[in-house]
């Protein structure tokens, strides 16, 4: 039976793999599961600032995380796109986007044929998309009051990986029951078949499981140090093999944030220059073969001069990688995620996502026993192979469609030797057939046709004319949809907030709703006369409340979760409509019997909730009252109202059930 998930290495890969795993098996508290993670109290996290896909806001719900307490904590923005400069022919004005939010209609045409013939001189993406246009002026794709989750247009997010490793560390520990040991792996334990039985640790002892993840980055413990599984250099194909490090400040507490990731292309290698709420983590990505750190560091200090005009250089964090993959990703019972899987190169933000889509397959396709686990990890590694593979292409295809010549960087980019096969026939095939939502690709591409469409033609990639699709009706419909973009440009952005302004709204936003009953009157709230007490326990909460304006102890019914929210119909019995003095809850008072209690609830959508100000039976002071206490209240005929008053405690279950659904419904 696989119970015991160990998971070895912290950082982004090791807790979004813990909590995806913890939070799919985790109901209501329990699980058949246990999830254990390790790691070292030594080894920093290499994060220098992270940009996400759109997929990071179905794992922020699945983790159960409030999108806003995410933005506040982890310095985060939005993100919406990745802007590319200079890196079609170097030009200061050579730029393009490649928007999170498909072409206008994407699901049911192609824009391509029709923009190709438009005279405007507009880009792809701005002829295609709203969100080309949001990003030019710097604005948030959801208003301020949009709920958690939701957005105008597709986002993603830019955050601090050290700040987010820390979140996710607190949250799948203190919400999701990770188990969490800070010791350093000395040695891994075999056992029979070749799988791993335990990892030694130097500060914790032996650390059993069924099944391990190997999230030790570059250092790979388990899937290299121990199954010795080959890695699979791209180097041949992806030249990039270094990086420099930045973290710079804004000219200003209120200067503009981007919408999107900006890649500036340089002699060899591009810089990359991520938005955050407080700061910018800029960088440089380069070739080793093609420039030295002295050459990239100085492209790098130009480029900062020339965003934070006056600011001193300072010095730079390198980092070095090898391009590529491991030749499997799950050997036995030991599944590689992360960087110990592979790593490329931040072009296109693809690190974390892969982290994501290897943290929700484990999750979904997790294996009862360990006979099934061969079967799945064949599969598992068919799969990741492939994805790995198309990533590959679509990065070289950045570097394939440019046209500058000041360097051998970008020369040897486009050198026929250096383009994969299966690459070569895709471009072959859209000189004539431009990719569409026409099944072509694999459901498991991770980027689908818009994504090459918005880089294909960026970058000024032309397709011709196909007489089987410019039909009239095909050519009248694409028009419509070019015109609704039109008038979605003309008509949306002035109603969404700038990022920063958005950014500081959304810090001075609640993390948390709570609602002090004590001080402030609720609709949730309904008073319960005494002798309607054993009639409404059998469907709602009871509690105790010191009504906020006339100072006496009620017994009420909660039937709602947040301020003026009724989840459930109003009592049938007929309740007390004035605040009336319990006499039950004054009695209880007077014996020392009665405790205050918040109620502090996770909802399904991520946002927490607590409700103050309630009273309940201190059960525990009950049971060990005085023999003449309990006489009293037996001579009183209160043990029935008691016993209902505790059993009622169990619909509180119902209210969160009640509230979840809701939520479904409204997303």
């Amino acid at each position: 039976m696989i119970k015991d998930i160990v998971i070895v290495g912290g950082g982004a890969a090791g807790w979004l793999t813990a909590g995806l795993i913890a939070a799919r098996y985790r109901d209501n508290g329990q699980s058949p599961i246990t999830v254990t993670l390790v790691e070292s109290p030594n080894i920093p996290t290499i994060g220098v600032g992270e940009g996400t896909w759109p997929t990071m806001v179905g794992t922020l719900k699945r983790l159960g995380i409030s999108e806003i307490e995410f933005i506040q904590k982890c310095n985060a923005t939005l993100k919406q796109a990745s802007k590319f400069q200079r890196w079609i022919t170097g030009a200061a004005d050579d730029h393009y986007y490649h928007p999170f939010t498909p072409p206008q209609g994407f699901e049911q045409l192609n824009l391509v044929e029709t923009w190709q013939k438009d005279t405007s001189g507009h880009s792809f993406a701005h002829a295609a998309s709203l969100q080309a246009h949001l990003c030019d002026q710097k604005r948030a794709p959801k208003q301020i009051s949009t709920p958690e989750y939701s957005t105008v247009e597709n986002h993603g997010y830019h955050l601090d990986a050290a700040k987010f490793t820390t979140m996710l560390t607190k949250h799948c520990t203190n919400k999701l029951g990770v188990r969490h040991i800070l010791a350093d792996v000395a040695t891994v334990n075999a056992k029979e078949r070749g799988d791993i039985a335990s990892v030694s640790t130097k500060q914790a002892g032996d650390v059993m499981g069924d099944l391990f993840v190997d999230c030790t980055g570059s250092a790979a413990l388990l899937i290299d140090k121990h199954y010795k599984v080959p890695f699979i250099s791209k180097r041949d194909v992806l030249f990039i093999d270094r990086a420099l490090a930045a973290q710079v400040p804004y000219p200003s507490e209120d200067a503009p944030i981007e919408s999107a990731t900006l890649s500036t292309a340089q002699s060899a290698g591009w810089v990359w220059d991520i938005g955050l709420q407080t700061r910018r983590g800029i960088g440089h990505v380069f070739s080793s073969a093609h420039t030295n750190r002295d050459a990239a560091a100085r492209e790098l200090e130009a480029y900062i001069a020339g965003v934070v005009p006056g600011y001193k250089g300072q010095d730079f964090r390198e980092i070095r990688f090898d391009p590529g993959f491991r030749e499997k990703f799950w050997v036995n019972n030991c599944v590689a995620v992360g960087m110990s899987a592979g790593f490329l190169e931040p072009l296109e933000a693809s690190a974390l996502v892969m982290i994501e889509l290897a943290a929700n397959m484990l999750s979904l396709h997790m294996p009862p026993h360990r006979d099934g686990m061969d079967t799945v990890s064949k599969r598992y590694n068919e799969l990741f192979t492939f994805r790995w593979n198309r990533i590959i292409d679509f990065l070289k295809l950045h570097y394939v469609l440019s046209k500058r010549t000041d360097s051998e960087f970008w020369l040897d980019n486009r050198a026929a030797a250096s383009i994969p096969n299966s690459l070569q026939e895709q471009l072959d095939l859209w000189r004539y057939q431009a990719p569409s939502n026409n099944g072509f690709l694999s459901p498991y591409d991770l980027f689908p046709a818009a994504s090459y469409q918005y880089i294909l033609y960026g970058m000024g990639f032309r397709t011709a004319p196909n007489h089987l699709t410019e039909t009239r009706k095909a050519e009248q419909i694409a028009a419509d949809a070019l015109a609704q973009v039109a008038d979605r440009v003309r008509n949306v952005p002035g109603k969404l907030p700038t990022n920063r302004d958005y950014i500081i709204a959304v810090q001075g936003m609640d993390t948390e709703s709570e609602l002090d009953l004590a001080r402030t009157a609720s609709s949730t709230v309904v008073p319960v006369a005494d002798q309607e007490i054993g009639t409404l326990a059998q469907s709602y909460p009871l509690f105790f409340l010191t009504h906020p304006e006339t100072g006496t102890l009620q017994c009420i019914a909660l039937t709602g979760l947040a301020r003026d929210e009724q989840l459930l119909a109003s009592p049938t019995a007929k309740a007390s409509a004035a605040p009336e003095a319990s006499r039950i809850g004054a009695t209880l008072q007077s014996q020392g019997l009665l405790e205050p209690v918040s109620l502090d609830i996770l909802l399904d959508n991520g946002q927490p909730m607590k409700i103050k100000g309630l009273q309940v039976i201190n059960r525990s002071a009950l049971s060990s009252a005085p023999k003449a206490i309990q006489a009293a209240l037996q001579k009183k005929g209160l043990q029935g109202a008691i016993v209902g008053l505790l059993n009622s405690l169990k619909q509180v279950e119902t209210l969160i059930r009640k509230k979840n659904q809701l939520l479904d419904d409204v997303a």
